[in-house]
C-alpha cells in the first residue's frame, strides 16, 4: 500500500509542471513532458512488475539451443538412396547398397564378437550365417559384369535388415 502512495505521489508531482505549462500555451513542451513523465511511470511500473512475478526458469538457455546437426539427416538419406538403387539391378546393389552393409557389418562384428570382417572372413561366416548379409559383406565377392543383372525386391531388403539387425 505504501508503494501505491509513493507512485500517486511521484505522478502528482510529474504532472505538476504540466498544469503549469498548459496554462502558458507550450503545447509541444508540454506534450514531450507529459509523454516522459508516462514513460517514467510505465518504466516504474515494469521494474514492480518484474519483482513481483516470479521469474520462469528454462532446463535450456532460450539464446544458446543448438540446431540438431545434420549428419543424421544425411545419413537417413543416404540409406534411403542405397535400398532404392539396390532394387533397380545387381550393379546398383553392388555399388550403392554393399558399402553400407559392410560397414554395417563390421562394426556390429567387432563390437558383439570382437571379429574383423577383413581378418578373419571365416570367422565372421560363421556368425553372419549364409542369408543376404553375407552375400553382400563376404570379402571375396566380385563387381558383376555389366549393369544387368536382377536388383533385390522389399522382401529380401527386410530379411537383410532382420539378419544386420541379429548380429
Amino acid at each position: 500500500m505504501r508503494g501505491a502512495a509513493l507512485l500517486t505521489g511521484l505522478i502528482v508531482a510529474a504532472l505538476a509542471p504540466a498544469l503549469v505549462l498548459a496554462d502558458e500555451g507550450h503545447g509541444l513542451a508540454l506534450l514531450v513532458y507529459t509523454l516522459a513523465a508516462a514513460g517514467l511511470g510505465l518504466l516504474i511500473l515494469i521494474d514492480r512488475l518484474n519483482r513481483a512475478l516470479p521469474r520462469k526458469s528454462f532446463a535450456w538457455s532460450p539464446r544458446t539451443r543448438r540446431r540438431p546437426a545434420e549428419e543424421p539427416i544425411d545419413q537417413f538419406e543416404r540409406i534411403e538412396r542405397a535400398l532404392v538403387a539396390a532394387s533397380w539391378n545387381e550393379s546398383h546393389l553392388y555399388s550403392s547398397l554393399r558399402p553400407l552393409v559392410r560397414e554395417i557389418a563390421t562394426a556390429r562384428l567387432r563390437r558383439h564378437h570382437g571379429i574383423d570382417l577383413e581378418r578373419a572372413p571365416g570367422r565372421a561366416h560363421a556368425v553372419v550365417g549364409d542369408g543376404y548379409a553375407w552375400d553382400l559383406a563376404r570379402p571375396e565377392r566380385e563387381p558383376p559384369h555389366g549393369p544387368g543383372g536382377r536388383g533385390w525386391s522389399r522382401n529380401e531388403l527386410d530379411k537383410l535388415l532382420d539378419e544386420l539387425e541379429a548380429l
